[in-house]
């Protein structure tokens, strides 16, 4: 029975398995870590700009961090076990987070943001590692099945796991006695991400990773030329960006709109991403689909519209249950936006060049992180929020214009001319 449905979830195929399964419980750490991470700022007291250092701080962070410890990997004899040992980090970063509420009161929302933003540091650099190890693993024509079916069963997972945090949070109104549920989460998601290692540390390349010499290791200067030499990830990168940034300037608003404008819970929140979640897990086929007949320049584009539409949604979104209505649009192009980047960034660049190609692309769009919502806070103060999401929406769906361009011009370079 269970081999049956083992082979029914990931095919014939061992990495995608392993892959799916690193995926959910990645998704259960997430969850149980920084989940629900921007309503423990608000218990500890965090204001709005503690709520735009949040989203800020980790771009920054990222900024200084992912192209060195890209080159670290690079350079070290094993990328798997480098990779291993920057995700050990990122597990046990988090455990600072549940020393916050020790400190001075006063010190509390500072102090958490400033840990929060310093977990980006092996965050961004293994996550960045590990886009770049699945090009390694996965050939490009397996890549569609495993995102598809990597995300949608940790999607599952999330909704899962929101549930139950969510539930088990709703079961006191005690401000204390949250917050030590918060602990005990945080702590749980470091016991879980050592397995969730031990299923990344199973996957197998398509092809016997050489054993490396830092002296053979191309230099940063060499790396980066050969990264912007390449037309086809130039193009992407720029789009990508326009697109981050309102994407970006997007999240810390939502954050704002949904507990500070509606008065949303922990449960309330719980009900929100799972709603959005369970649509996402519907999605992901259909998408597969999408990318599969139409290939990731349509499916990027077309995902991306529909992420251009979420703020204004949200601005029309006057209650929590009118916003709750809305999660199925919201889920539905999240999805495609979540397998379409991964995929596009990968199969836009060069494959020489791939590692550094995916430390740019995570470099640059940690500089919009950086930016892009205290932009958004700055609008908030100016024009109040309706126009901040205003604003996002309109630099989103400027970013899937030129994707929708950049999809066209590569159809017609694909049509052959008529004599």
């Amino acid at each position: 029975m269970k081999k049956k449905l083992e082979r029914f979830l990931f095919g014939y195929n061992p990495n995608i398995k392993y892959y799916a399964l690193n995926g959910i419980l990645f998704t259960m750490v997430t969850v149980l870590s920084k989940g629900y991470a921007i309503k423990f700022l608000d218990r500890l007291g965090g204001q709005e700009i503690h709520y735009s250092l949040f989203n800020a701080l980790p771009g920054f962070v990222a900024i200084f961090t992912t192209i060195p410890g890209i080159l670290l990997i690079q350079r070290g004899l094993s990328k798997r076990k480098t990779l291993g040992l920057f995700f050990y980090i990122s597990r046990i970063m988090p455990l600072f987070l549940a020393l916050v509420p020790f400190l001075q009161k006063e010190l509390q929302p500072l102090m958490f943001v400033l840990f929060y933003g310093l977990m980006n540091f092996p965050e961004s650099i293994s996550a960045t590692s590990l886009q770049d190890y699945t090009g390694d693993v996965f050939s490009p024509s397996q890549r569609a099945d495993a995102l598809s079916t990597r995300n949608q069963l940790s999607q599952i997972s999330q909704i899962s796991v929101s549930i139950l945090v969510g539930f088990v949070l709703s079961l006191s109104t005690v401000n204390e006695t949250v917050i030590r549920m918060y602990q005990v989460f945080i702590v749980l998601s470091f016991l879980i991400g050592l397995k969730e290692i031990h299923y990344m540390n199973k996957l197998t390349p398509k092809e016997e990773l050489p054993v490396r010499h830092p002296k053979n290791a191309l230099s940063l200067k060499e790396s980066l030329q050969g990264v912007f030499a390449h037309k086809e990830f130039v193009i992407f990168l720029l789009c990508s960006l326009l697109f981050h940034f309102g994407w970006q300037m997007g999240w810390p608003l939502f954050n704002v709109y949904q507990i500070k404008y509606l008065g949303a819970s922990e449960l309330w929140l719980t009900i929100i991403n799972v709603l959005s979640s369970l649509f996402m897990v519907l999605s992901f086929s259909l998408w597969n689909k999408i990318i599969k007949k139409m290939d990731y320049k349509f499916a990027i584009a077309m995902a991306t519209f529909g992420m251009g539409l979420t703020p204004i949604l949200y601005k029309l979104s006057t209650s929590l249950p009118m916003l709750t209505l809305m999660q199925p649009i919201t889920g539905f192009f999240t999805a495609g936006t979540t397998v379409a980047i991964l995929g596009s960034l990968l199969s836009s660049a060069d494959d020489k060049y791939r590692t550094m190609s995916v430390a740019v692309h995570a470099t640059a769009t940690s500089i919009t992180l950086a930016i892009a919502p205290m932009v958004g806070s700055y609008i908030v103060e100016a024009h109040g929020i309706g126009g901040a999401l205003m604003t996002s929406s309109f630099v989103r769906l400027l970013g899937s214009l030129v994707f929708f361009h950049r999809y066209l011009k590569s159809r017609n370079n694909r049509t052959p001319k008529k004599k």
